[in-house]
């Protein structure tokens, strides 16, 4: 059993650790690529993983997105109300430029306002709830290592709005941005109002209140997919399904399609340079092949052993360059870069490396069924 692939394993070793060098490089940077696919993308939306929703509902547009969307207390009561939803709540997104109160920058902030003691409110690691302080505040864990802390007060550029931190959580971004998380009241009265909010004995009017980004919605698993598209319909809205909802992220396709598409270059390249590889190496090999066939060896012994040869190089190949990523993957991981080594991406772009080595190795393949003996032995070197 595969003693001429062992042989030749044996006798070019040099040329196989060669190749076996490229494999391990390949499997190498395709790992790394998974574990910053994984990390651009957990930085980008961990907002949006961390919000317990099943749908969320934008004003109606062919590309809806955050940034750009507004509804009114007429859509999200409207949904509160439709038969099949068990929870519906209006949400705030915008962006903002923030500042401490001695004047050194924080960088962009997005706010996003959700009513306090909601279904929205996120998990926080110190602090407290939202609701105590009209202008509290539950902030991002990266803006504590952007210096902020538990009672700091710091301000939004441009509407000179006043917050005051009252709890932390994790890392909750969203395009890669910190968010804060504050009573809706406040993010309206930050988006919508006068800079600095009313003078001094005045109100603002109550149609300031009556708008926002987005509807969160929590709908019955079993609420038909029809019934969303008439409320949608009667309400104005487009509503889509929590993963869908990643997609309305600034840069999140972008990202996702980018490194997609450096992995599959990898792969098709990594086919490429093995099929290349065997080819010549069985070219080489013609005469030994002639030889094997003439004392009676069959093209399913040859072909076994072919495909031996190719599994070997690639599975040691990819197990080191793998093991070598993991492990210096892991150490980005504790140094807090986006990085993320999730092992189910890491093993697909494996099995997918292994598979195009051996779809690269058919044309080898196919050489060796043709060999003519009596011509490869009659053959000059």
């Amino acid at each position: 059993m595969m003693f001429i692939a062992l042989r030749d394993l044996k006798f070019a070793k040099g040329r196989f650790l060669l190749m076996g060098l490229v494999v391990a490089l390949v499997a190498f940077l395709t790992t790394l690529l998974s574990g910053l696919a994984a990390g651009l993308i957990k930085n980008n939306i961990s907002g949006l993983i961390e919000l317990d929703v099943t749908h969320l509902s934008f004003e109606y547009n062919n590309k809806p997105s955050y940034r750009n969307s507004m509804i009114d207390r007429e859509m999200w009561e409207g949904w509160q109300a439709l038969p099949g939803v068990l929870r519906a709540e209006p949400m705030g997104h915008t962006m903002f430029n923030a500042r401490r109160m001695n004047d050194s920058p924080l960088d962009d902030v997005v706010l996003w306002g959700i009513p306090p003691a909601s279904f929205l409110e996120p998990e926080f690691l110190k602090g407290e709830a939202l609701g105590r302080l009209e202008n509290g505040v539950i902030i991002s864990e990266l803006l504590v290592d952007r210096g902020l802390k538990l009672g700091d007060k710091f301000i939004l550029d441009r509407v000179l709005t006043e917050l005051e931190v009252v709890g932390i959580v994790g890392e909750h971004n969203i395009g890669h941005v910190p968010i804060i998380y504050t009573p809706l009241r406040k993010w309206q009265e930050a988006t919508y109002g006068p800079p600095g909010g009313p003078p001094p004995g005045e109100t603002l009017p109550d149609i300031l209140y009556d708008f926002a980004s987005v509807i969160a919605l929590q709908v019955d698993p079993e609420l038909n997919q029809n019934r969303l598209e008439n409320a949608d319909i009667k309400l104005g809205t487009l509503t889509i399904d929590k993963v869908g909802g990643y997609e309305a992220s600034s840069g999140y396709i972008e990202e996702v399609r980018t490194v997609q598409m450096i992995q599959a270059f990898l792969i098709i390249i990594s086919a490429v340079v093995i099929g290349a590889f065997f080819t010549v190496w069985t070219i080489q090999r013609t005469k030994e092949i002639g030889l094997v066939k003439a004392l009676g060896g069959s093209n399913w012994y040859l072909l076994r052993d072919a495909l031996a040869q190719v599994v070997i190089l690639m599975l040691l190949g990819t197990i080191t360059g793998t093991l070598i990523a993991s492990w210096l993957g892991s150490g980005f991981e504790q140094t807090g870069s986006v990085f993320v080594l999730d092992m189910s991406l890491v093993t697909g772009s494996s099995l997918l490396l292994i598979l195009a080595g051996l779809v690269g190795s058919a044309i080898s393949i196919r050489l060796i069924t043709r060999v003519d003996p009596i011509i490869a032995l009659g053959r000059e070197q």
